[in-house]
């Protein structure tokens, strides 16, 4: 059996007292390990106390969404980072589109090789569009974007 742990820290209030919030949680999704390792990177320089994890796959991924929705709800993770092409048969849309349905207050952004005019071109007409960050990834603008959610 696998229990959920939720995280959580304290926050300074005015008068002293602290208050209770759950931690900014990032899930990286993607398969190529060097952009794991640079991910990795830029939340060690920039972004202090965040709880991430990642996986390589789209399967792994709705998995272990699923089980932390059991504890976290409406909202598993603060920011999910997807590949769109990953191992397995699960594309990061296909993750991105199911979690639309189940979860759809959870933001995510979507990494890939693909032109902007091809990805919009890919996710034309769909509600809530994620926001594309092309790769080569840089830390400016993964800083920048993960700035936005943290």
């Amino acid at each position: 059996m696998i229990e959920a742990v939720t995280a959580h820290k304290a926050a300074p209030k005015g008068n002293g007292l602290s208050l209770i919030t759950p931690v900014k949680s990032l899930l990286v999704i993607e398969d190529d390990l060097s952009m794991v390792q640079f991910v990795d990177s830029v939340i060690t320089d920039h972004f202090k106390g965040l709880e991430w994890e990642y996986v390589t796959s789209g399967e792994a991924a709705l998995e272990l969404i699923r089980r932390r929705a059991a504890v976290r709800g409406d909202c598993p993770y603060s920011l999910v980072m997807t590949d769109i092409f990953l191992e397995g048969e699960t594309t990061g849309f296909d993750v991105w589109l199911e979690c639309q349905e189940l979860y759809p207050e959870m933001p995510f952004v979507v990494t890939s090789h693909l032109s902007f005019d091809r990805y919009f071109s890919i996710i034309r007409g769909a509600a809530n569009c994620p926001v594309y960050l092309p790769k080569p990834l840089t830390v400016g603008g993964t800083q920048s974007v993960l700035d936005d959610y943290f």
